[in-house]
């Protein structure tokens, strides 16, 4: 590479951190239950029973063995596997475990960011601004590194994976180099030589329709990418291609954005879940829903607000975002009211046609808050029926004091029912 670009990806002034948990979903499954330990376990996303429907979420290492990984078919997997644990995904306990883990990674960082569910960026400039440029900086946020890794596999019996760089892209990329329970440092140095002969689809970003692409192109590794000309991208693919241009280099400028922090910076309550392999089945994306629906009104009431803006978002493939809204008639913190209306706006999406391709990451929102001793209009409906938010106080108390786990709301659980799917908790 020409020393004047060399010199165009180094920036060493920002140090950024990228929290992988290995086997996420399956992991915490095996910690859980003693049986699934050491051994071939499926975590799946499915709508009925076992047989022929639903995809694999997570495969423990131990599954992966057979060549099974997430987004095989079910009935695959058993094929591969037929001696493997099978188990529904249980969305509620993995983003409460989530939850804890973003609590052990702000007592290192205090700008931390929620990638997904299984995924979080600290910016740590700022915990390292004591230590000079260079290696003693470096080795520095190595030490934090295995400290935090240290904290979560004690605290939490689970076990991560970490990519060091000068920003959120590489250390990302690095954090897939040593799985499982890696540790791997990228410096300014090794940019972009790192990553030039890897695969194109190691690429973040880069989707299974783009590698097609790509390669009709001629590409095949990222160093291929990056030997392209930028203006060629730009042609190809428009203001994607010129950021996959500069992602093959290492550059990346975005920021790691932190949650809002004391109540004027409120502006909304949301979660997202990132889907490894995607999904198109529309009642799984429901079930997703109702988890993600779940996690954003509890803490919704344990901060005292209520919100009237339901806002859904999805990324279809790895370059396709959408994002609807609508607003609900009166302020609620109720998980049934906001599951409805994000449902509804995901079926209207579902119906449009404009999927392509599976939908990798689901995100639901809560904005236009106001705090709770403001009071909430009074309607019809809960004079009707005002067994819901009893009964959510109830199912908050018990969660509080026995874990997220320990119940899911059947009032929900309804909707699914109507709809022949089995959820097993």
């Amino acid at each position: 590479m020409r020393a004047a670009d060399q010199d165009k990806c180094a920036g060493l002034k920002r140090c950024i951190l990228h929290l992988d948990m290995d086997a996420y979903f399956a992991s915490v499954e095996q910690r859980d239950v003693p049986i699934y330990r050491n051994r071939p376990l499926l975590v799946c996303h499915t709508t009925s029973d076992f047989c022929s429907h639903g995809v694999v979420a997570a495969a423990s290492y131990e599954a992966r063995k057979y060549g099974i990984k997430a987004g095989t078919p079910v009935w695959e997997a058993r094929q591969r596997c037929p001696r493997g644990f099978f188990v529904h995904a249980d969305i509620p306990k993995y983003l409460e475990n989530s939850r804890q883990i973003l609590n052990i990674c702000e007592r290192r960082a205090h700008r931390t960011e929620v990638f997904s569910i299984d995924e979080v960026f600290l910016d740590l400039t700022s915990p390292l601004r004591e230590y000079s440029p260079g290696g003693e900086r470096w080795q520095a946020a190595i030490d934090l590194a295995g400290s935090l890794k240290s904290d979560i596999r004690r605290e939490l019996g689970l076990k991560a994976s970490v990519g060091i760089g000068p920003n959120k892209l590489v250390a990302k990329m690095a954090s897939e180099f040593q799985k499982p329970d890696g540790l791997t440092l990228v410096t300014p140095e090794q940019l972009p030589d790192i990553f030039a002969s890897l695969p194109i689809k190691k690429m973040i970003g880069v989707g299974g329709r783009m590698q097609r692409n790509l390669r009709a192109m001629g590409i095949e590794t990222i160093g291929d990418l990056a030997r392209s000309p930028k203006e060629v991208m730009e042609w190809r693919f428009g203001v994607i291609g010129g950021l996959l241009w500069k992602a093959a280099w290492g550059r990346d400028d975005s920021p790691v954005v932190a949650g809002g922090g004391g109540d004027e910076m409120v502006k909304s309550f949301g979660h997202s879940l990132s889907i490894r392999g995607g999904s198109e089945e529309l009642e799984f994306l429901e079930t997703i829903l109702l988890g993600l629906c779940e996690a954003v009104t509890r803490r919704m009431r344990r901060d005292e607000y209520l919100g009237r803006t339901v806002s859904l978002r999805l990324r279809i493939g790895y370059a396709m975002s959408y994002a609807r809204a609508v607003t609900l008639h009166e302020y609620t913190d109720l998980p049934s009211k906001i599951y409805m209306a994000s449902r509804d706006l995901l079926r209207h999406e579902a119906s449009s046609g404009l999927w392509k391709e599976p939908v990798t990451n689901v995100g639901v929102s809560v904005s236009q808050l106001k705090r709770r001793h403001e009071g909430k209009q009074v309607t019809l409906w809960d004079c009707l029926d005002p067994r819901e938010e009893k009964l959510t106080a109830v199912l908050d108390e018990l969660r509080d004091r026995y874990g997220e786990g320990v119940v899911m709301r059947a009032s929900l659980l309804e909707e699914f029912a109507l709809s022949g799917m089995n959820l097993v908790r």
